[in-house]
């Protein structure tokens, strides 16, 4: 009976939420030979698959000390490209926040955009004259990851929070009482659209993070 299968199984897991870098594979292909061997021994002596099994991967609770997660990367390149798509997504919120402006609230999100998008642009013209564009940097990749996946959640929560108190602020009462909701023409309906769609403007917070986790893995040096 082969043990390969259980194995795999077990040091994929243990390599779920590493980069597949060749480092990282060498390492991972050199846990499973050892295991293998370890299965190998323990059979040769009589001992059972599963208690064989068991036993040779007990004493691997996790390879997190055995991998390094900072990332060599290409730091000019990563700046140029991250400072564009922050350029290229406010310019896109400001062009769908356009229609917005028709209430104070929306011409000051509106204006805030235009705000960012001087800036950013600003930003990308100086990261577009560095000239040198070996030089490198090391990135922790998986705090990134996290990161990524923290402000996720977070924007999330608070898109539902804000959608929902909206909601309640508008319509509460109605379903108390068990009212019929009713929208008072096209201008009160402009008004409550506009108070959830401003706040998941903030969805660009979220996007450049995965985007920093995407840009990493582009500009990684290889060695």
């Amino acid at each position: 009976m082969t043990s390969r299968n259980d194995l795999e199984i077990f040091v994929d897991r243990l390599f779920a939420n590493h980069r597949k870098t060749r480092a990282v594979l060498d390492l991972r292909n050199e846990v499973l030979s050892n295991l293998e061997a370890k299965v190998t021994d323990y059979m040769d002596n009589g001992m059972e698959y599963q208690h064989a099994v068991c036993l040779a991967i007990e004493d691997i609770e996790a390879i997190d000390n055995l991998i390094d997660d900072n990332q060599k990367i290409y730091i000019n390149h990563f700046r140029y490209d991250m400072t564009q798509n922050v350029l290229l997504y406010t310019l896109i919120a400001w062009i769908l926040t356009i229609p917005l402006r028709l209430m104070p609230m929306g011409m000051m999100a509106n204006n805030l955009l235009i705000l960012l998008i001087v800036l950013s642009g600003i930003f990308f013209f100086l990261s577009r004259s560095k000239k040198d564009e070996q030089r490198t940097a090391m990135i922790n990749t998986v705090r990134v990851k996290r990161l990524s996946r923290v402000v996720w959640i977070i924007w999330g929560i608070y898109a539902a929070v804000i959608t929902a108190y909206t909601l309640m602020t508008r319509f509460g009462s109605d379903l108390w009482f068990g009212r019929s909701i009713r929208i008072d023409g096209p201008y009160a309906f402009y008004v409550i659209v506009l108070e959830i769609v401003i706040p998941l403007i903030t969805v660009i917070i979220p996007l450049l993070f995965h985007k920093a986790d995407r840009l990493i893995q582009k500009y990684e040096v290889s060695e």
